[in-house]
């Protein structure tokens, strides 16, 4: 049995799931079977912004006013008239809500991207990557998409330390973005960590461990930043922003936008006073960073900190499994509606 699991364009808390028929396979395309994949709040971003000029909707076509959600994950060969993909090999990589995804693959070295796919920012959207199972993989599947971005802002962060910057400040601490990035930091010298949270995450934030000082938005005062701060945000509110720059005042020397866990309708940085937020897009700064130090050296130096940070994440998240159509759209559902505890990821098999 094949279906999709659609969302309705106009009612993102609607779903339906629809039967499908697969289709036999043209010369060179692969039928992918999804195994599993994570609910985080970039799946919540990718549909809030699924009619956006970023057209997420638009990736993995749906029925007349639904849409199919993207999400990240891991798939088998389950069919295959491609003479470089065998059946049977296993990739993660961009995929729907279904039990099945049709790819028409290109070699790459670590796996193929996508040439059938246009609808994608990025190429970083249609490469699959060549995936070993491991112990692992359910911590992979919520992670992996994330770390990326948190790794190469700690390098970013670093350069900012350089030039003389003493802390940075990190909203929505309680993301598994931030927490990568402050674990990250954590193990750098020369600089102090704030993060930024609700009250009701606050007592789960401090007890990382990683930063080294935990503060709530309501808590956040004028000026109340002693030394140059550097102000990473992962909420883009414009409300918990200015708070921010409140805070920091006249000692925030710089602002990266880098996350939409409370998105406007817009993916547009907030008017503030002070430093212009600047937007992050990770496959940018990655492919400029493989580019300066070379693809193999940037990719071990990644593959080593992200293994670390996986086996770290068993002393404070727990995996929460799921399966079948009604069991993704209840996570999906209460991820849109961030009722999903900060310790908890959702990991989903068709």
């Amino acid at each position: 049995m094949s279906w999709d699991l659609v969302i309705a364009r106009n009612d993102l808390t609607s779903h339906e799931v629809r039967q499908t028929a697969l289709a036999p396979l043209r010369p060179g395309e692969v039928r992918l079977a999804v195994e599993r994949f994570g609910i985080t709040t970039v799946t919540a971003t990718y549909a809030l912004f699924g009619d956006s000029p970023m057209q997420f909707f638009g990736v993995f076509p749906g029925p007349d006013g639904f849409g199919r959600v993207p999400v990240w994950g891991f798939a088998t060969v389950a069919e295959s008239r491609s003479p470089d993909v065998a059946e049977g090999s296993r990739y993660f990589g961009y995929l729907p809500m279904s039990t099945h995804h049709t790819v028409t693959p290109e070699i790459v070295p670590g796996g193929f991207v996508d040439s059938a796919q246009q609808a994608v920012p990025h190429d970083w959207y249609r490469t699959y990557e060549i995936a070993a199972p491991d112990e692992l993989d359910d911590r992979r599947a919520l992670l992996h998409p994330l770390f990326p971005c948190s790794f190469t802002l700690a390098g970013y962060v670093g350069q900012q330390v350089a030039a003389g910057v003493k802390s940075v400040l990190i909203s929505s601490a309680s993301c598994k973005t931030a927490i990568g990035l402050a674990d990250l930091l954590s193990k750098q010298d020369g600089v102090s960590t704030t993060g930024i949270t609700s009250g009701a995450h606050k007592a789960f934030v401090k007890d990382l461990g990683f930063y080294d000082h935990v503060v709530a938005y309501d808590e956040l005062g004028t000026d109340a930043v002693t030394d140059s701060a550097f102000f990473v945000d992962f909420t883009n509110s414009a409300d918990r922003m200015r708070a921010v720059y409140q805070h920091a005042g006249a000692r925030l020397t710089g602002t990266v936008l880098a996350g939409f866990t409370h998105p406007s309708e817009s993916f547009a940085p907030p008017q503030l006073d002070g430093p212009e937020p600047q937007l992050y897009f990770t496959p940018a700064v990655e492919q400029q960073i493989m580019a300066e130090v070379g693809t193999d050296e940037y990719r071990a130096r990644y593959r080593a900190a992200e293994q670390e940070f996986l086996a770290g994440t068993k002393s404070w998240l727990v995996v929460r499994n799921g399966s079948g159509p009604d069991a993704i759209a209840e996570s999906f559902r209460t991820v849109l509606a961030g009722e999903l505890s900060p310790s908890v990821g959702a990991v989903l098999r068709p």
